[in-house]
């Protein structure tokens, strides 16, 4: 069953817009009359799927560095159907992919059109035809994400390495899941008995720190993540580049990885919550955001992060199930601090992962390792669920622990070729707290072949 991430997830891309090398901004476009739109909508899908996919807002325009709503509003929605889209995907895409879209309300309640564009294709996509001038969409060619950001033809032979070396990675990846359904076997990880305690040492203080700026919060503030919250914390070993903190917010921003409506790690520009350098490294906390009730925030919007020129990272964060966005649609005993969606933790430590290869591939020379941790809190009581029905759970295994610290040592290089061995190993313990529940490594598989083609 094909699924779409929920809109509260999404509507985390509505908060401060930017436009990145995953994310392309749009205004209202006339996709149902207008054959330059038509042909403007396909050239940024084209782009975005080669790239590996991402996601196109529309309704926006930027106007004095910011986005805003865009004038002109359409009296209604309705045109940016499924059908519609996928329509002018199959007219101008060769070959043709199938995207989705759903409407998502911003804070204010307006509704914009977020298209979500897979990647994972096993060939370059090209224009099937030309646009109605011939100069927005140009017949035959290939369009790829560049730095700006804009979507253009690749030029040289780098940009050109890149994208069929994605394509030859796609095929390779299909490749290993067949394998995996075959053989389902796993790559066991273990932290070195000596491991250095230099992680737990930025774990306290990180911890210390988010404990300073929550303290005069009412008690029962999403930020204090009254229900609980799970951390994720790493220390990149290696030949770590010496950078000055002044440039290292460039290297995060290129680090972040799109997968989710809200990345980890996001680097947001809007004041109030952009990051900021505090004692030598980078800070970002979400919870510090002065728009709306503090009392009412959801703990998933409240982030507390940090990452140090020195290659140590920490991440904060209340969970999505306990957040007004899901527990709107779900039952009463559904309520905060009562469930934990099956495949949730599989989504956040596998796009966490897969930042942390990135930021170790911008910070240092050679072949460094990852040293991982994660800390799960407040999951006494909660029952395993799926919150959007697609995973059979006959049951709801139901933990009486607490809490559950777990971690493993990883070569950075070794994180993307092996990721669902790697997330299964680490997440097993968490899942076995559940009543015995024995994570399925398919379930892995699955849903981080879904996470890299930005389907959820």
């Amino acid at each position: 069953m094909s699924r779409t991430i929920t809109p509260d997830r999404l509507a985390d891309l509505l908060l401060d817009p930017q436009e990145d090398l995953d994310l392309e901004v749009k205004n209202w476009l006339d996709l149902k009359a207008s054959p330059r739109d038509k042909a403007t909508f396909a050239k940024a899908a084209i782009a975005l799927a080669n790239h590996g996919g991402g996601r196109i807002v529309l309704g926006f325009r930027e106007t004095g560095g910011r986005m805003e709503e865009a004038p002109n509003r359409p009296a209604t929605l309705d045109t940016y159907s499924p059908d519609l889209l996928n329509g002018i995907v199959h007219k101008y895409c060769d070959p043709p992919f199938h995207c989705s879209v759903q409407l998502v309300a911003d804070r204010n309640g307006a509704h914009f059109p977020i298209v979500t564009i897979p990647g994972g294709h096993r060939v370059p996509i090209r224009a099937r035809r030309a646009g109605p001038d011939g100069k927005v969409l140009e017949a035959d060619a290939i369009y790829i994400r560049k730095p700006g950001p804009k979507s253009e033809p690749p030029r040289n032979g780098q940009e050109w390495e890149s994208l069929l070396s994605r394509c030859q990675w796609n095929r390779r990846d299909e490749l290993l899941g067949n394998i995996r359904h075959l053989l389902m076997g796993t790559t066991q990880l273990e932290e070195p008995a000596n491991h250095d305690k230099r992680l737990d040492a930025w774990i306290a203080m990180c911890f210390d720190r988010w404990t300073s700026l929550i303290k005069d919060l009412p008690a029962g503030a999403g930020p204090r993540f009254p229900h609980g919250y799970y951390n994720f914390a790493y220390e990149i070993v290696g030949d770590v580049r010496q950078i000055a903190l002044p440039m290292l917010p460039n290297v995060l921003r290129s680090s972040e990885v799109h997968y989710t409506g809200w990345p980890p790690f996001w680097y947001p520009t809007r004041e109030g919550i952009a990051p900021y350098p505090m004692a030598g490294v980078v800070e970002c906390w979400l919870g510090s955001d002065t728009q709306g009730n503090v009392t009412e925030r959801d703990p998933s919007d409240s982030d507390f992060w940090r990452i140090s020129p020195e290659g140590l990272a920490f991440l904060l964060r209340g969970y999505q199930e306990d957040g007004l966005g899901v527990r709107r649609s779900r039952p009463p005993t559904e309520a905060p601090g009562n469930v934990l969606g099956v495949t949730l933790p599989v989504w956040r430590a596998g796009e966490t992962l897969l930042q942390a290869e990135r930021l170790a591939a911008n910070l240092c020379e050679g072949q460094p390792t990852i040293r991982f941790a994660a800390k799960y809190t407040g999951l006494r009581g909660r029952s395993l669920v799926s919150l959007d029905g697609s995973r059979a759970l006959w049951d709801h295994p139901t933990s009486q622990q607490e809490e559950v610290v777990l971690r493993t040592h990883v070569e950075s290089r070794m994180i993307g070729p092996n990721l669902p061995e790697i997330v299964h190993t680490l997440l097993r313990p968490l899942y076995a707290l559940f009543d015995f529940f024995d994570l399925p490594m398919q379930l892995v598989v699955e849903e981080l072949k879904r996470l890299r083609r930005g389907v959820g």
